[in-house]
């Protein structure tokens, strides 16, 4: 969602992964500079979701509280704290049975409101996952260049394991040098179309 931004792609410098009670700590934090995040983008994602569970049985439109929503959650909460080296603060979010869908909120300089999106996935069983890796490999056959910068997959892969590597480590900060990553994307959109 972010490696569209001007300048493009700039790498990760650091990362922190929470789990659990960490999780409600920092979001009761309020900013990133406290180690939380800011409340506003985090209600912006919820209230963007279709799948928001309510905070009430049979009331499908009340927004739960924080106290509320560990109890609605299936396992245990998890986020992540990255920041990028041109200064872009990201909190990804893991809260499984609180929402069961993908969405994004962002602040952008010079604008008072939020930017939010739903991405609508299908369920895995309604998914065809696999037929777009084949349409993206059969193109890369034909023309001799991937359809994706290669450097998006190696910046994911090694954020997925520094963040591995910060829960393993008690949730502490990581320096990451080895993720000055820098690409340009596309233009054309890699959403699947088909």
């Amino acid at each position: 969602m972010v490696e569209r931004r001007k300048g493009g792609e700039t790498g990760v410098v650091d990362l922190q992964a929470l789990r659990g009670d960490a999780v409600w700590n920092a979001m009761k934090a309020g900013s990133w500079e406290s180690g939380g995040w800011d409340p506003g983008l985090f209600e912006t994602c919820l209230c963007r979701s279709h799948t928001l569970a309510p905070a009430r049985d049979g009331f499908n439109h009340v927004y739960p509280a924080i106290d509320q929503m560990p109890d609605l959650l299936r396992l245990e909460p998890i986020a992540y704290h990255i920041e990028s080296a041109d200064g872009l603060k990201v909190t990804m979010l893991l809260l499984e049975g609180l929402v069961g869908d993908f969405t994004f909120a962002s602040r952008l300089k010079g604008r008072r409101e939020f930017l939010s999106t739903l991405t609508y996935v299908p369920h895995p069983q309604q998914g065809h996952f696999f037929n777009p890796l084949i349409n993206n490999i059969e193109k890369m056959f034909l023309t001799g260049k991937p359809t994706d910068p290669v450097e998006r997959t190696l910046l994911t892969t090694d954020l997925t394991e520094a963040g591995a590597k910060s829960l393993w480590r008690g949730q502490g900060p990581l320096k990451t040098p080895h993720l000055a990553i820098c690409y340009t994307s596309t233009k054309e959109s890699t959403y699947w179309k088909s």
